[in-house]
């Protein structure tokens, strides 16, 4: 019997610096759902699988606040650099995640995403 080797895909620890990041512009804002500010957005994508349902990357973008309806995935996130608040639909029971602090948003939430300065993450997100 053999064991089929297995390829493992490394991402760059979260205390290297942007010379070790191939972040590229990205758009997983879309313009439309912006209420407040201007997503400048770019990413590194680790992997996306055989189906492009599963991806895994980092992703960072510049302060703006967003009406997401409907999220179209459930995504793992740790908070690499800044904030994030999270609140619903008008601006109640905000809770927020700061550098280190991890949290899963579910597929179909509704609700407000507010950065106030330029925001990174690690993220793991299920289309499904």
């Amino acid at each position: 019997m053999t064991t089929a080797l297995m390829k493992f895909i490394n991402c760059i620890p979260a205390h290297q610096d942007d010379a070790n990041l191939d972040m590229k512009p990205s758009n997983y804002v879309d313009p439309k759902i912006v209420v407040e500010g201007e997503a400048k957005e770019r990413a590194q994508i680790y992997h996306t699988s055989a189906d492009k349902k599963f991806v895994a990357g980092i992703w960072e973008c510049t302060a703006c606040i967003e009406r997401l309806i409907d999220y179209p995935a459930d995504e793992f996130m740790t908070v690499l650099s800044g904030s994030v608040t999270l609140s619903d639909l008008d601006g109640n029971n905000p809770q927020t995640y700061s550098k280190g602090q991890s949290f899963v948003m579910p597929k179909g939430w509704n609700g407000l995403w507010a950065m106030k300065g330029t925001f990174r993450k690690y993220f793991i997100m299920y289309l499904n």
